[in-house]
């Protein structure tokens, strides 16, 4: 049979792989029975042979095999103890009996928490989403691969997709005792009969239509565990709606708050689908990047099957990369890292201890102003200088002629990194895209090669974070501060070459750079782009020329604000950065408002101009308010979105997400560390919970908005891009004062 490799999963009960084969006739069904999870063990010959006598009396194992391998990138081989296990469930429970013999323990475990299905895919040398063809052999399931799994013109097959929603018959927030209302398939409403029923007939017709891909809103955190639970209430053993009910949807592990990126994210249960691919796009950020097709390239590209990694982050995804190199390449993967940071002196710390460059921007309106961008800088460098982990003050090349600037630390000459051949394939084949997509011979394609493009991004900036993640697989710190100290090298060689050419800097900040021009002559500006080229080999783009740009200032002391500018380029596009309106806790009175003060601004086409609209920007800003004054806004125009930080008994003081947490736990519903809450402002002087806001799930839709405390956010709003023009918010609330004759709280 030909097909596509739809999912791969492991079967705890029977001890088998389970794949999915998508072909011109439907999905089928296939096990795999002959393969067997194993990890490796590292010891002295002698602890070897005691353990071996050992394992080899437990039943679950299959199979003992000395290897040779290397217990690290760049290592030389070590003889190994391969243990295979026939009961699945097994190799997690050895792993760690055999890890709590001892805090100082003579074995090092390795290959332990490789996912079975990923372990399999490896082995078998393809990858989800290829197409194969498949055989089945008296002792195994042979998997042929028919096309370069790693290619750019891959096909893929024909997916059905469909749309699932439910509604509740509930009042206020919905939870699982409230009886099922009516659902939603696709296009599709099925309503009007008792729960079973309808539950029966949801089921009915998942099979009749037999989707490949089921989409969800918040179908891991509650749509799909409810609708399992109404199935239970209503007795209905025979209702799922995957291809088969032998691997009924599980719930994998448990839900989790974590940190990213200074960030607070809550990641609910993992609910699968047999044989169907879930995609909850409310909880996975590569589907919101990426669509189907960016979750298809990095499926292929990481052997992470689609439905799995529908719910992982970047950095899983260019882990699970590294990891395959790394398999490839005869490399064991150590379960526990332990790659302890090189010991530095005083000045080596003071030298290395740093992050990317930064110049200041300078405060103000500007005009004839070019934006150059370095693409991927990070991975780039990575691969320009092979910087990996056992590259990086290698002991083979201690006096190595290529060395990081400024803290000097040798990288070696005699072989290419891990990492450097992991990202160069990826960096390569991004590049491809972005120039399919300005080839109007590949127009036809230009939405597949657009989320593949932006789906490849998001694995290139995760990559150099992970490098100095103190958990990543091949992680290691002074690699972290050799990128952070070539960047830093380029940066300032690159504001050099153009203020040799005549520019002046007025903004940079890691992996760009503004720069004020005497010139509007665009060749001008390749010529520098290709000067800079020529001396980094680093390749940048011109990201734009701006008629003009606003750097504004921080609040707090009135410097330069790294990230807060807009500007208008000459194609008449704007770019923003930092304003209310990018910010995702904003209602959407303060993105509307912001935004049509900015047309108004987009009509300028220099400073003059510029100083010319204000006035009309302002008039924008004062309709904005009367209309909050009068009461006419909209509730739903007016609620704001939050993150909460932390669980309800850490807050001390009550502040609008304490009051709204509150509401929330008066009606029973317990909100976690991530994720988001919303609500309207309707007493923010109160000290009462229930007068301060208004949960919006708990909203009628007539209460009372605080007024002059949306005003305030007007203002506040407002000044975030006047600022530069002289209007602070006091000067705004005196402007509508004297207008409204009101006196605004600001």
């Amino acid at each position: 049979m030909k097909g596509w490799i739809l999912d791969v999963d492991a079967d705890f009960e029977h001890n088998c792989i389970v794949i999915w084969i998508k072909g011109e006739n439907g999905a089928v069904k296939k096990y795999e029975t002959s393969f067997y999870p194993s990890f490796y063990l590292s010891a002295s010959s002698a602890d070897l042979a005691t353990l071996e006598l050992e394992l080899a009396a437990d039943h679950a194992v299959h199979s003992l095999e000395y290897e040779d391998k290397s217990l690290w990138p760049g290592e030389p081989v070590k003889k190994v103890l391969r243990v295979s296990f026939r009961e699945y469930r097994r190799l997690m429970e050895l792993a760690r009996e055999i890890d709590e013999l001892g805090e100082f323990s003579r074995y090092e475990l390795f290959n332990v928490d490789l996912s079975i299905p990923f372990a399999y895919l490896q082995a078998r040398g393809v990858a989800p989403m290829t197409l194969i063809e498949t055989k089945n052999d008296k002792e195994s399931l042979n998997l042929e691969l028919l096309e370069d799994s790693n290619g750019i013109d891959y096909t893929i097959p024909a997916l059905r997709g469909v749309e699932l929603g439910a509604e509740l018959d509930a009042e206020g927030i919905p939870g699982p005792d409230d009886p099922l209302a009516s659902l939603f398939l696709g296009d599709m409403v099925l309503e009007g009969r008792e729960e079973a029923e309808l539950l029966l007939q949801l089921a009915a017709e998942m099979r009749t239509m037999d989707p490949d891909l089921v989409y969800t809103e918040n179908g891991d955190s509650f749509l799909l565990p409810y609708l399992y639970y109404r199935a239970q209430v209503n007795e209905l053993d025979d209702f799922y709606l995957g291809r088969d009910r032998d691997l009924m949807p599980t719930r994998i592990g448990k839900g989790r708050s974590y940190v990213s990126y200074g960030r607070i994210i809550y990641k609910p249960p993992r609910y699968l689908l047999n044989g169907r691919i879930h995609i909850d796009h409310a909880h996975s950020f590569i589907y919101q990047e990426g669509g189907i097709h960016g979750l298809i390239e990095l499926s292929r590209l990481s052997s992470i099957p689609l439905q799995t990694l529908a719910r992982v982050t970047p950095g899983t995804v260019i882990t699970a990369m590294q990891i395959a190199q790394a398999l490839r390449e005869n490399v064991l993967v150590r379960w526990k890292k332990n790659v302890p940071e090189e010991f530095k002196d005083a000045k080596t710390l003071f030298l290395a201890d740093r992050g990317g460059m930064i110049y200041e921007p300078t405060v103000g309106i500007h005009e004839n102003v070019v934006e150059i961008d370095f693409t991927s800088l990070y991975p780039a460098i990575m691969v320009k200088h092979n910087v990996s982990p056992e590259t990086v003050l290698c002991p083979c090349c201690k006096n190595s002629n290529q060395r990081a600037p400024i803290i000097d630390y040798p990288i070696c000459e005699k072989r290419i990194g891990l990492i450097p051949r992991v990202l160069e394939p990826i960096i390569t084949r991004r590049a491809v895209y972005k120039k399919r997509l300005k080839d109007n011979g590949y127009r036809d394609f230009r939405e597949i090669y657009e989320a593949r493009k932006n789906a490849l991004k998001w694995i290139l900036v995760t990559c150099f974070g992970y490098t100095g993640y103190r958990n990543a697989r091949f992680g290691r710190i002074e690699c972290h501060e050799v990128i952070n100290a070539y960047g830093r090298d380029l940066l300032l060689t690159t504001a050099r070459i153009a203020e040799e050419m005549g520019y002046t800097v007025l903004h940079g900040i890691v992996d760009s750079l503004w720069l004020k021009s005497r010139t509007t002559d665009a060749p001008a500006h390749e010529t520098l782009r290709d000067r800079i080229y020529e001396e980094t080999g680093i390749a940048l783009e011109l990201e734009g020329i701006y008629k003009w740009i606003v750097f504004l200032p921080r609040r707090a002391d009135r410097t330069g604000a790294l990230n807060r500018y807009y500007g208008l380029f000459e194609h008449g596009a704007m770019k923003i950065r930092g304003l209310e309106l990018r910010r995702s806790d904003s209602p959407p009175l303060i993105k509307n408002a912001q935004m049509d003060m900015l047309r108004v601004m987009a009509a300028a086409n220099d400073l003059a101009e510029l100083h010319e609209v204000i006035p009309e920007v302002i008039e924008v800003l004062k309709e904005y308010t009367a209309m909050v004054m009068s009461g006419a806004c909209d509730l739903k125009d007016l609620v704001f979105t939050s993150v909460v930080s932390k669980d309800l008994g850490d807050y001390t003081q009550l502040t609008n997400n304490v009051a709204c947490l509150l509401q929330l736990k008066e009606r029973g519903l317990r909100v976690r560390p991530g994720e988001q809450i919303t609500y309207v402002i309707t007493d923010a002087g109160s000290q009462s919970y229930e007068r301060k806001v208004k949960a919006w799930p708990l909203a009628r839709g007539d209460e009372r908005y605080d007024k002059r405390r949306y005003v305030t956010h007007l203002l506040r709003a407002g000044a975030s891009i006047l600022s530069p023009f002289g209007y602070t918010e006091h000067k705004l609330a005196d402007i509508l004062s004297s207008t409204h004759q009101l006196t605004l709280a600001c």
